[in-house]
């Protein structure tokens, strides 16, 4: 959490709480990526000298859980009945579950996010284009958007222009992969289901767009986000979380006096069911010896979960309310109302997954990634590659049963 997202948790928000808690004081502690936090928090449970409490991805939380490093939230909750009865409650359900590890709730959620399409809304107006509610209609409307400026077979030019872009995300293929019935791991046995018929539709798809109708090129890093912003590209998909820096941009451009446009936003299309996965990390609060130190941290954690501090979070920062009541704060109306269509991309939380909380994902994930990758730059099939990342996933999974 460190730059804009850093300045809204520590100025505002960490700052309140100490100024409104007398006897508690929460030293943020920023690192350099999630990385460097995973690493940090493993050493510090190792040398028995642990932060109070801290942000943590399903699968770290798998592996503190394992080595009782954390304290479980359903003990405090059991001593907090307004807590359990009215904040609890509110918290949309995918998160809930997210939390819940074989049935005891570990971790809180934190800075939670959605996927949703990005557009530029003054050309889809004077192209008289809606972003699509199905993946055929996407697919469909890329087409549309496309354009060769100058009909030299070739998309390089200041004239011309992609439908999309996108990288070798992990997150889209995923999302691509339940939009057409298939899941991550089989519910039954615990092994990889994303080597499926399924899993090369999803795929596949992204490998029809890149070769085959050649509305999108395949970007790396931020490229894809920083070409929508210049107009070479129509739509992206990205994290809620992106829509402060594309606005950033439009700013910059504006000031530069080039040319700007209205930023459009939708939810996700759909396949044969609609769905997301959540992303994004909660927090935990380690064991100490010291009692007053885990009732200060959770005294932060319940309170940053209030309607009121989630929606300034979800104002400031633009990651996701975790409580539905978060909603009717004048902030978070506010930011609604400033954003038309944000309101149908949050609603896609109603039927949003998660990823799996076994700690041999950590690992399952990159070798996932690495197959995507792998697949749209043609050098294996989808299916070899998705083959090939369930074996080592299997492996994994093995391992740390």
């Amino acid at each position: 959490m460190g730059g804009p997202l850093g300045d809204v948790l520590e100025d505002s928000l960490i700052a309140e709480f100490n100024a409104t808690h007398p006897g508690i004081e929460v030293v943020p502690v920023a690192m350099g990526n999630y990385r460097a936090l995973s690493q940090k928090i493993m050493a510090s449970v190792m040398a028995g000298d642990t932060p109070s409490i801290a942000q943590a991805y399903e699968t770290w939380t798998a592996q503190l859980v394992r080595g009782d490093a954390i304290v479980p939230m359903d003990s405090l909750m059991a001593l907090d009945p307004g807590f359990t009865d009215e904040i609890w409650p509110d918290v949309y359900e995918v998160f809930r579950e997210d939390n819940t590890f074989d049935g005891r709730i570990y971790s809180l959620p934190f800075n939670k996010s959605v996927p949703l399409v990005y557009y530029n809304a003054d050309l889809f107006e004077s192209l008289g284009l809606s972003p699509a509610q199905t993946l055929d209609g996407h697919r469909a409307l890329l087409r549309a958007l496309t354009l060769d400026g100058n009909s030299d077979g070739d998309l390089l030019d200041d004239c011309d222009r992609w439908g999309t872009a996108f990288t070798g995300s992990v997150w889209t293929f995923e999302c691509l992969l339940s939009q057409f019935g298939g899941s991550l791991i089989d519910s039954s046995s615990g092994s990889v289901a994303f080597d499926s018929p399924e899993g090369e539709q999803a795929l596949g798809f992204l490998q029809a767009l890149l070769h085959e109708d050649r509305t999108a090129y395949l970007a790396t890093g931020f490229d894809h986000q920083r070409q929508f912003s210049a107009g070479r590209v129509a739509l992206i998909e990205a994290s809620v979380t992106s829509l402060a820096f594309l606005k950033k941009d439009m700013q910059s451009r504006a000031a530069s006096g080039l040319s700007t446009f209205r930023i459009g936003v939708a939810p996700l299309p759909s396949g044969v069911r609609r769905s997301v996965f959540i992303a994004g990390t909660n927090v935990v609060i380690f064991r100490s010896d010291d009692p007053r130190e885990i009732a200060a941290s959770w005294e932060f954690a319940k309170w940053f979960l209030e309607p009121r501090q989630q929606a300034r979070w979800f104002a400031g920062s633009g990651y996701l309310p975790a409580v539905r009541g978060a909603l009717s704060e004048p902030e978070a109306i506010a930011r609604i109302e400033a954003n038309p269509g944000l309101d149908g991309v949050i609603g896609q939380l109603d039927y949003a997954l998660f990823e799996p909380q076994t700690s041999a994902w950590y690992e399952g994930r990159e070798f996932l990634s690495e197959a995507i990758e792998i697949a749209l730059y043609g050098r294996m099939s989808a299916g070899e590659a998705l083959s090939r990342a369930a074996r080592l996933t299997d492996a994994e999974i093995a391992a740390g049963r």
